[in-house]
């Protein structure tokens, strides 16, 4: 029963258009509760009985690559999505945990990738990413928890860029790749064969691009090469995890980024959340055809694009001026009616 259950559920998976994550969740009965984050948040979509539960957890462990005898240690894998209808490989992690072991799976990018202009974002923002990336040089940061869409801003921009510029050479490290795009040379890490972000980084300018996606800056040694990269002749486009766009500068630094390279390597940072919008045939009640009331996502995204006076201020410690405001997006789609006070607390951290 457990090879086709497992198998039913990465088949669900594939019709899961709005989820980017799948959990299985070891309960105290000794079952497992499925769970996938869908527009942000976890629901539960199938339960298996605690009879199959190890066997199921032994296929799923097969299916990434790793052993199944082993339960007392984090192990990482990969499962190649396309025989169940997804698009790419799926990236599994499974934990121990005192009810037992737990899987988490990052779900390859599902659906039509939008174009910038319908990622949702204010027209400044998209005209300021624009600009910032056709530049010939320079660093673009895109910050933003988990799940608030940074890497499909990033690819959308790319892809808008390699159509329009193919004498341009693109070259994106990804950890996994979420969706292959046309024009673009992507590569995926492997972290256990010791091919990280810092080792893809430098066999990557060896190829000499001229702009560059890291998939996420996790350490000093990748964050200070990508600042390096984008002084030396390269456009750099890369994410890191701040709540907020005054905080990416702060965090590089911490990082040990010395201020005087990441001034003048800096050429935008977009920090976006994506806000739940209400279900107006329902009223926000929660009906068949929403998900609790809510139905769709609507990005809210702080933008600054530093120029030669706020580089200087922003040398002597004062605030950064912001040329787009999340607080003052989140405040509008709140009092039109389009989402609650509630959401945007959720989303943002604070109510408007």
């Amino acid at each position: 029963m457990a090879v086709p259950w497992i198998d039913s559920i990465l088949h669900l998976a594939a019709t899961l258009t709005e989820a980017s994550d799948l959990v299985l969740e070891p309960l105290d009965d000794g079952s497992l509760t499925v769970r996938a984050r869908i527009a942000g948040i976890y629901r539960e979509v199938k339960r298996c009985p605690a009879v199959d539960a190890a066997a199921a957890v032994a296929r799923l462990k097969a299916l990434a690559g790793v052993p199944a005898y082993i339960v007392d240690e984090p192990q990482d894998g990969r499962i190649d999505g396309r025989p169940f209808g997804l698009p790419g490989d799926l990236r599994a992690s499974f934990l121990p945990t005192v009810r037992g072991p737990r899987a988490a799976l990052r779900l390859p990018a599902l659906g039509d990738l939008p174009t910038p202009d319908a990622l949702g974002l204010p027209t400044a923002v998209i005209a300021g990413l624009r600009a910032a990336i056709r530049a010939a040089q320079g660093l673009v940061l895109v910050c933003g928890p988990t799940g608030s869409g940074k890497t499909t801003t990033i690819h959308s921009l790319l892809t808008e860029l390699a159509a329009e510029r193919p004498d341009r050479l693109p070259l994106a490290i990804e950890d996994p790749v979420e969706r292959r795009l046309v024009g673009v040379v992507q590569v995926e890490i492997r972290p256990h064969l010791q091919f990280g972000f810092d080792e893809a980084l430098r066999a990557g300018l060896r190829q000499d691009p001229d702009v560059l996606v890291i998939g996420e800056i996790r350490d000093p040694t990748t964050a200070q090469a990508a600042v390096r990269a984008a002084l030396t002749g390269h456009l750099v486009i890369t994410t890191l995890h701040c709540g907020r766009a005054a905080e990416a500068l702060p965090r590089l630094i911490e990082m040990g980024v010395a201020p005087e390279m990441l001034l003048p390597a800096l050429s935008g940072v977009l920090a976006q959340r994506l806000v739940r919008l209400l279900h107006a045939a329902c009223a926000g009640t929660g009906c068949a055809a929403c998900h609790g009331g809510f139905l769709g996502r609507r990005a809210v995204a702080d933008w600054m694009a530093p120029d030669h006076a706020s580089r200087l201020a922003w040398a002597q410690g004062h605030a950064p001026m912001l040329i787009a405001d999340s607080d003052a997006q989140a405040a509008a789609l709140v009092s039109d009616g389009f989402t609650s006070a509630a959401e945007v607390g959720r989303a943002i951290g604070h109510r408007p």
